[in-house]
C-alpha cells in the first residue's frame, strides 16, 4: 500500500471516528449490573442540636475495594459516619471500577421536632417550584427557612428554581432539624427528550446501533447522560445537523433532574 493510500485512510478513520463525538461517551461499563450494592445497617438518631447521631451501611458487589462518601465529602474506607445531627444525609459506595451507588436517609432528633417535605416542580429554566414543610413533634409554634435565610413562619416556600434545596425548622424550645428536597423542572423524557435523542442521535452510522453507545435503549441514554448535556451545550453534538438552543435547555433541565425515565 503506497504512502498516499495509508494517508486517505487514516483521513476517512478520523471523519468516522470523529462522526458521533463517541469518543467523549461512557466507555462500555454497565455499573447498573456490575457496580457495588448499598444497605443501611444501623442509623444511630442525635438528641436536639447536638451531634451525636450515626449511621452505618454495608456494600456488596461490585469490584475490588470499596469507598464511600457523606454528601459529597472526600471518600474514606471506612463505612461508618458519626457525629451527626438530625437531617437528610447521602451515602455512596464507590468500587474500584469507578462505579457508585447511593441510598439516603435521615437522622431524627430523638426527642424532638422532625420534618417531611414536599415540592412541585419549578419549570425548565423558571423558578416556579414550591416546597413545603410538614412538621412532626416537637412544641409549636414553628419556624422555617430554606438554603440558609431568615426564618419564617409560613411553611411553603415559593419561586423556587430546579435543584435541591435545604429546609430547617425549629420549634419553640429550639431544637431543629433539616431535610433536602428536589425540585425538577418537569422535563419529559418520553415527551421532550426521546424525540430529539431519536432524530438527531440515533440514526444511521451513529447511535443507532452501529456506534457504542446504543442510545435506542435508555439505559445507555441515562448512563451518558452527563456528557450528553455537556456535547450538545457546547455543539459538539449532533454532527450530523443541528438541533435548537430550546432543545439543548430541554436536555439541560433533564440531566439536572437526574435523568428520570419519565
Amino acid at each position: 500500500m503506497s504512502r498516499s493510500q495509508i494517508s486517505v485512510l487514516a483521513f476517512v478513520s478520523l471523519i468516522v471516528a470523529a462522526s458521533c463525538a463517541s469518543d467523549d461517551l461512557k466507555p462500555p461499563v454497565d455499573c447498573e449490573v456490575e457496580g457495588p450494592v448499598i444497605q443501611v445497617t444501623e442509623v444511630g438518631d442525635s438528641e436536639c442540636n447536638e451531634q451525636n447521631g450515626f449511621v452505618g451501611v454495608e456494600a456488596s458487589a461490585g469490584a475490588g475495594n470499596y469507598q464511600y462518601s457523606l454528601n459529597g465529602e472526600p471518600f474514606q474506607p471506612d463505612p461508618l459516619f458519626s457525629d451527626l445531627g438530625a437531617g437528610s444525609y447521602t451515602v455512596t459506595v464507590k468500587d474500584d471500577n469507578g462505579c457508585e451507588t447511593s441510598v439516603t436517609l435521615s437522622i431524627n432528633n430523638s426527642e424532638g421536632v422532625n420534618l417531611t417535605v414536599s415540592s412541585t416542580e419549578a419549570g425548565c429554566g423558571a423558578s416556579e417550584g414550591t416546597i413545603t414543610a410538614i412538621p412532626e413533634g416537637g412544641e409549636p409554634p414553628y419556624a422555617y427557612r430554606i438554603d440558609g435565610g431568615s426564618f419564617q413562619d409560613e411553611a411553603t416556600f415559593e419561586n423556587l428554581s430546579q435543584g435541591v434545596h435545604t429546609v430547617v425548622i425549629q420549634d419553640q424550645t429550639g431544637c431543629e432539624s433539616s431535610q433536602t428536597a428536589r425540585v425538577n423542572s418537569g422535563i419529559s423524557f418520553a415527551a421532550d427528550i426521546q424525540p430529539i435523542i431519536t432524530s438527531s442521535c440515533a440514526i444511521n452510522d451513529c447511535h443507532n446501533g452501529n456506534q457504542f453507545p446504543d442510545f435506542r435503549v435508555f439505559k445507555n441514554i441515562k448512563d451518558n447522560a452527563a456528557n450528553v448535556k455537556k456535547l450538545t451545550g457546547d455543539g459538539t453534538m449532533p454532527q450530523e445537523g443541528s438541533i435548537t438552543q430550546a432543545q439543548i435547555d430541554k436536555i439541560a433541565c433533564w440531566v439536572d433532574d437526574g435523568a428520570p425515565q419519565n
